[in-house]
């Protein structure tokens, strides 16, 4: 699947009884989300088409039409929800008269397979002036499930089909349904035809034009919009407007693609976020900056593979094994490294407990070469970061001796029968990251299982939509993992339980390792998990420290008479310890005012009008 206004600081010279001094230039626009675009589009909406679900979008992770480089065509994806995902248009016809035909092809990846009880294909309906159906029944074209072949544009049809009496319209639909299903399926190539005519009616049917849609309304400038959001003038910072994000979809927010940053700079991403006492976060929800990596000059890795098939249904009091494809997935060329992650993903009614053992991750290179270390996890204490060589998230993901470790055990010693335990109510897990080779031989895959196990235990089972399960996530060697949010700790991330009725600061302060450059993306995102509510975000900024002499605050590279104007609008004098929205570029000592200390820094460093 991703923040807010990054500012940028650099140490460059030290000023008398000063020390080391930082000049300071904006990577982020519109960050008080002040500029409209109404012709914006949103990347994840496909143009022409309404879309009906949280996990229905258009992708460049498949394309069929027309033949485009690998990432650079389109189709429409939905992935693993209960029960239904929808994409659908409609073409007017006249009833009685008309006959319709339908088409598109769909696909399935080897690292994300449709799985479960998921099916997918297309439906044909047909539609009065007031919206009302005619005609009988939907008729259904279902060519995808878990036994479908991979990697394959399976073609799905139905028709010529007589329009009936009373039609004014038919309805073209993409369709997605799971109750306990897994992976993605992909559309494209959809068509409709009338009366045998090769015309294609409906627009946009092969993916490629994006649109405002329904997750971008009253689009925001420089920013690319998903899930439920949209500029309000019902709260604010700074100016009339900030950005009001909810719940009704699982991840919701605005994103904005930066600059490349390189080694040993500093970036400050801040911002600004609220959430009412009348509508606030509720059970898990979360609210936050996310600062995200790609690799330098725009090229992007696939998403990730995963398996989530424990769930409420599994068998209890047994050590069930679960793996990422038969044969493994193919490593992508860019990628560095894999991120491997045991996850349980909750249910809001249960206090779900599971355990996982016997960790396994290797290369067809060496098919019994086991690359992950403490892959049974018997070294550490548990608790944040104590398991040996993994990192853990959520409320509880910890080493536990209440289940025997795995008998005839697969990959190394359970010495003392120690096992992971992930439970509570929230998203909860561990991953470790392992290095993939420089270079790659011929279609070499990656390989990946563990061992799950549940108790019988009623109060403790998975429940409702719980499940549990493995994923691998590729991550450019050169490039940081992703800043995501978390607990309320963590400077960036507001839950349920943070305070209402005011503007809570926000800030991520990163500095990029050696060795590293990557292209930022700024992200202010909502999880929604299990709860409710929304949340306001305004006064977002992005600084770089150590690239530009002087204090640039809107990011053209030289320092004139816009930003002295932007200065004397910051200029708070000594001791204010709050700073306003596009002013963290000035704040040269970083003592949150902006006063004659930092003016005396600014001023010869004028570059011109």
């Amino acid at each position: 699947m991703k923040a807010h206004r990054i500012f940028v600081l650099a140490a460059v010279v030290s000023l008398v009884s000063m020390g080391t001094a930082h000049a300071a230039q904006n990577i982020l626009l519109n960050g008080s989300i002040e500029d409209s675009d109404a012709n914006a589009l949103d990347p994840f909406v496909p143009g022409g088409w309404e879309l009906n679900g949280n996990v229905v979008e258009r992708s460049s992770e498949a394309n069929l039409v027309p033949a485009l480089p690998p990432g650079e065509g389109h189709a429409l994806k939905a992935f693993q929800s209960n029960p239904t995902e929808l994409a659908f248009q409609d073409i007017p016809v006249t009833g009685g008269s008309d006959s319709v035909s339908v088409s598109a092809q769909l696909y399935t990846r080897t690292g994300d397979k449709v799985g479960g009880d998921a099916i997918a294909g297309i439906a044909l309906g047909f539609f009065d002036d007031g919206g009302n159906q005619v005609g009988g029944s939907t008729q259904f074209d279902f060519v995808m499930n878990a036994a479908s072949p991979a990697d394959t544009w399976i073609p799905a049809s139905i028709g010529p089909v007589a329009a009936p009496a009373g039609a004014t319209k038919a309805r073209m639909t993409c369709v997605w349904i799971a109750n306990n299903g897994s992976g993605a399926a992909f559309w494209d190539d959809a068509q409709l035809t009338l009366n045998g005519d090769p015309t294609n009616l409906l627009v946009n049917g092969d993916f490629e034009l994006a649109g405002p849609g329904e997750a971008s309304p009253n689009a925001v400038a420089d920013w690319g919009g998903f899930g439920d959001q949209r500029p309000s003038e019902d709260q604010s910072l700074h100016g009339d407007v900030s950005l009001k994000v909810g719940t009704e979809s699982a991840f919701s927010g605005l994103f904005q693609n930066m600059t490349e940053v390189f080694e040993g700079e500093r970036v400050l991403l801040r911002g600004r976020v609220l959430h009412t006492s009348t509508n606030g976060l509720t059970n898990n929800a979360l609210a936050g900056l996310k600062l995200e990596f790609s690799p330098p000059g725009g090229s992007s890795l696939p998403g990730p593979s995963e398996n989530f098939p424990f769930g409420a249904d599994s068998t209890s009091n047994a050590w069930v094994m679960i793996d990422i494809g038969t044969i493994g997935v193919e490593v992508p060329d860019d990628a560095g490294l894999a991120r491997i992650t045991m996850i349980m993903f909750p249910d809001a009614s249960t206090n779900s407990v599971v355990y996982f053992d016997q960790a396994f991750a290797a290369l067809s290179r060496a098919p019994s070469t086991n690359l992950l270390t403490n892959s049974s996890f018997e070294n550490g204490f548990g608790g944040p970061n104590g398991i040996d060589d993994w990192q853990e998230f959520g409320p509880e993901a910890q080493l536990s001796f209440e289940v025997g470790g795995l008998e005839n055990n697969l990959v190394d010693e359970d010495v003392f029968g120690a096992s992971v335990k992930m439970a509570g109510s929230d998203f909860t897990g561990v991953s470790q990251e392992i290095p993939m080779p420089s270079t790659l031989q011929p279609n070499e895959t990656l390989y990946v299982r563990a061992f799950v196990r549940q108790q019988d235990v009623e109060a403790q089972q998975l429940h409702g939509t719980a499940k549990a399960g493995v994923k691998i996530e590729w991550v450019a060697g050169s490039v940081p993992g992703v800043i995501d949010i978390g607990s309320s700790a963590n400077g960036h991330t507001i839950d349920s339980g943070s305070p209402t009725d005011t503007w809570i600061p926000l800030e991520i302060d990163f500095t990029m390792p050696s060795g590293n450059a990557a292209l930022t993306r700024a992200v202010c995102l909502v999880s929604a998990g299990t709860g409710t509510g929304e949340v306001f975000f305004d006064n977002l900024e992005a600084v770089i420290t150590n690239r530009f002499d002087g204090a640039d605050a809107d990011g053209d590279d030289d320092e004139d008479l816009f930003d002295f104007g932007e200065f004397q609008r910051c200029f708070t004098g000594s001791g204010a310890g709050d700073l306003d929205w596009n002013c963290t570029v000035f704040d040269d000592d970083e003592d949150l005012d902006i006063d004659l200390v930092d003016f005396s820094y600014f001023h010869p460093r004028i570059t011109g009008p």
